[in-house]
């Protein structure tokens, strides 16, 4: 892992604060509270005042993630004060800080930690480094640097966001210093079964009849090795699910063999789509989530579509932009 101009510069501001915020994007995943918590617990352990969250208006930890140490010190993102440092963590760029933006361009230092090409270094302070298989990794770089011993509970945080990156270490990005850093998570007392457990095997019973309306209607367009499904909002309401356990859906759908590019549409309450993207390489779905106006990385990205049509399209476009290039 390469480390960025800004390294040193970044570790010593982390080293100066007393007051430090912290926030991942919204709709956070494991890596984005891996991350954050990690990272708050590390800082704390250094002495500091931390106030981790992220910019949607109740910031809850979603269900299966509720087992992180640390989940009960997230703040709501409307009362965050004065602070010496705001640290942004997995944040392709400024904009995945939702109502906590401004505060964040406002703080007298502020970091950017995070893993997702095309980040457009939006802090004064920038740590971003591509080739990282999570920013959970580069945190526990930093904090390698900082000196700051690990105890259960941090190596627990960083130990989730790893694992779930990398898709439990079946995605390319688990490289032999990836699964070198987990081993030595996991050497700290990380109980790894029960993280697999949480985050892979717990579920409403409501899950399952939402699997079933999902699966019926899956779609193939082979001819693009392209496989999609979706659910509205009124789907959630019938089956009982919040939006935060839907997460895992797409896996579900990306499964067959018949489609190396997968999507799953997910109904906003404002009525738009978000789009989640997955393939199995070679070809881009960060490049396709780029061009209209989302974000991630190579092989699992998202933007936001008007309808179910507009994001097939865009999709089908994409990929056809890919063959002709």
């Amino acid at each position: 892992m390469n480390k960025p101009a800004d390294w040193n510069g970044a570790l010593e501001a982390l080293r100066e604060a007393k007051v430090v915020a912290l926030a991942c994007h919204v709709n956070p995943d494991g890596d984005a509270l891996g991350a954050l918590l990690g990272m708050s617990l590390a800082l704390r352990k250094m002495g500091k005042t931390t106030h981790p969250t992220w910019g949607t208006p109740t910031a809850t930890v979603p269900y299966n993630y509720a087992f992180l140490p640390g989940a009960d010190s997230v703040v709501k993102p409307g009362s965050l004060g004065e602070v010496d440092l705001f640290i942004a963590v997995d944040c392709g760029d400024d904009s995945r800080l939702g109502s906590v933006k401004d505060a964040f361009k406002k703080a007298p230092r502020s970091i950017n930690i995070d893993h997702h090409p095309g980040n457009d270094d939006f802090a004064t302070l920038n740590i971003v480094i591509t080739d990282a298989s999570s920013t959970a990794e580069i945190v526990t770089r930093m904090l390698e640097d900082l000196g700051t011993p690990f105890d259960r509970d941090i190596a627990t945080c960083l130990y989730t966001g790893i694992v779930t990156d990398t898709g439990r270490f079946q995605y390319a990005n688990s490289s032999p210093e990836v699964l070198r850093l987990a081993a030595d998570l996991l050497a700290r007392g990380v109980p790894a079964t029960a993280i697999a457990q949480e985050v892979y095997e717990s579920a409403p019973f409501g899950y399952l009849k939402l699997t079933g309306h999902v699966l019926e209607r899956a779609k193939l367009l082979a001819d693009h090795g392209f496989v999609y499904s979706w659910f509205t909002r009124k789907d959630l309401k019938d089956t009982n699910v919040s939006s935060e356990e839907t997460e895992k859906l797409i896996d579900l759908v990306r499964s067959t063999r018949d489609a190396d590019i997968a999507a799953m549409f997910k109904e906003q309450s404002d009525g738009t789509y978000r789009v989640s993207l997955r393939s199995k390489g070679p070809r881009s779905v960060g490049t396709i989530a780029r061009a209209n106006g989302g974000g991630g990385h190579e092989l699992a990205a998202g933007f936001t579509a008007k309808s179910v049509e507009d994001a097939v399209k865009a999709v089908i476009e994409g990929l056809s932009a890919q063959v002709q290039g």
